[in-house]
């Protein structure tokens, strides 16, 4: 049974969602040491976890009791599904995978009062989503670029996985792909290079690639996405040295705009090859996220008309937008 300062300390976290304990001593006026022992029996009774590492440790209600519930009431297949398929990176940068990850984000988004339903709902959608991959384990979106521009230059369109699900959000690539960008975090653009490696290889075998080009960043990082993921896949082929030019003094990135045509000025306007001698017979454009699709088509038509690309382009984007070619601004 809790004491009166374990069920204190329990509401405040509860309350806060997660507490350091110096915010504990301070709320609840107890020492340091009485607060440490009240949340050493709390750990060891499951009802408290910890996270982080010193100094930046946190305490949180643990989820251990729940996610056992929840397994219990849940059916292998979808179970397993959720297991293998989910990712929630939660707001203090923990990797929280399967169960544990799904009944984290139910709990954030004040979701979680029918568990069971909940992840049937997340095991249909993520189902539907599947049968738009093709026999070859990815996404084909040529499609969806016949239907949105007059006038298409990219031949094919693929992304190895969709950036988000409606109501559950983004998926487990979409996650590593955000993060992996605002944070600059070298291990996640490994990880993306790692579960991308096979996909991009069979695409290389299936249409022939002799070249790739890597669509440049827009704003200056220290860690450059592309540049990073480009050197963690290590493909050997030969690369087109694309760059982004701008007339004006501001750097406009592609996710601040609005509009299909914005971006196709962009993308028309300040992509350029510096390495223009170089030909291929079919070439391979990779992108990080497609959302309107003109940055592709855009290069793809500047590699034609200038005699680059003799007779096909092909594009690949780690991730792209479930429905149409909605424009994704967080990446």
């Amino acid at each position: 049974m809790k004491t009166d300062t374990a069920q204190k300390i329990v509401d405040y976290i509860k309350k806060n969602r997660t507490a350091r304990v110096h915010d504990l001593v301070s709320e609840l006026n107890i020492t340091n040491v009485a607060i440490h022992r009240q949340l050493k029996k709390l750990i060891e009774s499951d009802i408290v976890s910890k996270a982080g590492t010193p100094p930046l440790v946190f305490y949180k209600i643990s989820n251990k009791r729940v996610i056992s519930n929840t397994l219990d009431q849940l059916d292998s297949r979808i179970r397993q599904l959720i297991e293998n398929e989910y990712l929630y990176i939660s707001p203090i940068g923990e990797e929280l995978y399967g169960i544990e990850g799904f009944i984290e984000w139910a709990q954030r988004t004040n979701q979680n009062q029918n568990m069971p339903k909940l992840a049937l709902e997340y095991a249909s959608t993520l189902t539907e989503s599947r049968s738009f991959f093709n026999n070859q384990d990815w996404i084909d979106a040529t499609k969806k670029v016949q239907a949105t521009f007059p006038e298409r230059y990219i031949d094919h369109l693929f992304y190895a996985e969709f950036y988000s699900l409606p109501k559950f959000g983004k998926t487990k690539l979409g996650q590593l792909m955000l993060y992996a960008k605002q944070s600059q975090n070298r291990d996640l653009i490994r990880q993306l290079a790692d579960k991308t490696y096979a996909i991009i290889n069979k695409i290389i075998s299936e249409h022939n690639i002799d070249l790739i080009g890597f669509i440049p960043p827009t704003i200056p990082r220290k860690v450059q996405f592309q540049k990073e993921y480009e050197r963690f896949l290590h493909l050997q082929l030969p690369t087109l040295d694309l760059r982004k030019v701008f007339t004006g003094n501001i750097l406009v990135a592609q996710k601040t705009l609005s509009s299909a045509d914005e971006r196709i000025q962009n993308a028309k306007e300040t992509i350029e090859v510096s390495n223009s001698n170089v030909i291929g017979i079919n070439i391979l454009l990779i992108d990080d996220a497609v959302g309107s699709g003109a940055t592709l088509n855009e290069t793809a038509k500047k590699l034609k008309s200038s005699g680059i690309a003799k007779e096909s382009v092909i594009g690949f984007a780690i991730v792209g937008s479930y429905k149409g070619f909605e424009v994704i601004r967080e990446v």
